[in-house]
């Protein structure tokens, strides 16, 4: 194991070069240098991590926007503190980052998986870089249908592609998992791909379980979700590593004109003072609009690692579950090994553990969605996740907790595919209440 981007700035490089087909830099490897060497598709794997890596930082920057998580510094532009009100015109930064660094992500997912059966290799060399590729396709659509009501799925080669909507792109997504899951037990991936590709800190199998059950639970396919959540290791803490050259893309948001850090009112509850101080910290710093902002704990330094998943996320997908399939009790149960988890004392010692007591009583089924939804308000916190969570609350309005049921399609992109890139959903202005999220599920 080795950490990620020791090869950064090849992988970076080759990533790019990948996606232009023109280059003519003697220096540089060609677009078909790279697709056709062991060596060139082991970079591109090194190079995908990083980029899934800013993808995700960019949406979780969005997300956190939007939904009151985050707020923007001082310094910040006044389009940054125009989206923490929910005004976000096609051209913003914050939809097209998101947009961008997505399907980035997936253009170089899509090299591998093209081209890694072409290639002369090791067979565990071949298993590993593509169960990590279909395993970052997926993790990048699932995080853009969070983002965009439509969106395209079908990029390789069509410069313009059709969109679908969010109920086809998720079954992509979970179709994609599948594939990943069975390439990377196809062959026990081999020294090469876990020392020279690998990050260190990132666990495939499991990730790709926790993906299933976090898109499951999309889906609402809860019987399926909990016999996956079930098959998650409890002793595992996967997660993505950043280095000095390519640094924590939270960290680097902290500061500058697009600057966000973490809302104070996060800390507003004093029983889940545990929680949120594995964040943030108490510094009360004034924001652009006047919101008091803290400074991160877990995102405090450039190399700091972004998880790809929390371990207690999937016993709350576990609980929800169980409590759509009406076994309750085992659901309060699950829930309660939730609350009672403490660092140190629990299955996972460096993810947030809350030390708070039992449930009393039996709860109803509305009791248990409620207690669900509030520990994972705290308990994945600047994950992105809490965007989707308010959807189906019917938390999303001007004046909501939730700004936004939907982000524009970029400007770039609808002058790129005008016959393709629908009508945005939803105005420059925040929509009034929760009716933009016309397919979402509300809890009842």
């Amino acid at each position: 194991m080795r950490q990620l981007m020791t090869k950064a700035l090849l992988a970076s490089s080759l990533a790019l070069v990948a996606c232009d087909l023109d280059t003519t830099n003697p220096n540089a490897p060609t677009q078909e240098t790279v697709v056709t060497s062991a060596e060139g598709l082991m970079a591109l794997g090194v190079g995908l991590q990083a980029r899934f890596g800013s993808s995700t930082g960019n949406f979780i920057y969005s997300a956190g926007l939007l939904t009151e998580e985050l707020g923007a510094i001082g310094t910040a532009f006044s389009t940054i503190s125009d989206a923490e009100g929910g005004t976000v015109p096609q051209g913003a930064g914050i939809t097209i980052d998101v947009w961008n660094s997505g399907y980035r992500t997936i253009k170089t997912a899509n090299d591998i998986i093209t081209n890694a059966g072409n290639v002369e290799m090791p067979r565990g060399t071949r298993s590993g870089l593509l169960g990590l590729a279909y395993l970052f396709k997926a993790a990048a659509i699932g995080e853009l249908l969070q983002a965009f009501e439509q969106l395209a799925i079908d990029t390789y080669t069509d410069p313009t592609p059709a969109f679908v909507d969010r109920t086809t792109a998720l079954d992509a997504v979970l179709a994609l998992l599948d594939s990943a899951a069975l390439a990377y037990a196809d062959t026990v991936p081999s020294a090469q791909f876990t020392s020279q590709v690998l990050a260190t800190g990132l666990d495939i199998p499991n990730t790709i379980r926790a993906y299933k059950a976090r898109y499951r639970r999309l889906a609402g396919d809860w019987a399926d979700a909990l016999a996956v959540a079930d098959s998650v290791s409890r002793t595992v803490f996967s997660r993505l590593p950043f280095t000095a050259q390519t640094q924590n893309p939270l960290f680097v948001s902290s500061s500058g004109s697009s600057g966000v850090l973490p809302r104070d009112a996060y800390r507003a509850d004093p029983l889940e003072a545990q929680r949120t101080a594995y964040f943030v910290k108490d510094t009360a710093i004034a924001g652009r609009i006047g919101t008091p902002l803290d400074a991160w704990v877990v995102f405090a330094t450039n190399t700091a690692p972004i998880p790809t998943y929390y371990p207690d996320e999937v016993l709350l997908i576990k609980a929800e579950a169980l409590v759509n399939l009406n076994r309750l009790a085992e659901a309060q149960a699950v829930v309660d090994s939730v609350r009672t988890d403490c660092p140190g004392a629990g299955r996972v010692t460096t993810d947030p553990g809350p030390c708070l007591p039992p449930l009393v009583g039996v709860l109803t089924a509305p009791q248990l969605i409620a207690e669900i939804y509030r520990n994972r308000r705290y308990e994945l916190f600047a994950t992105g996740l809490r965007w989707e969570d308010l959807r189906r609350l019917g938390e999303i309005g001007a004046t909501r907790v939730g700004k936004r049921c939907w982000l524009p399609y970029p400007i770039v992109e609808r002058n790129a595919n005008p016959e393709n890139v629908p009508v945005n959903p939803e105005d420059t202005e925040p929509p009034a209440d929760n009716a933009a999220c016309a397919e979402i599920e509300v809890v009842p």
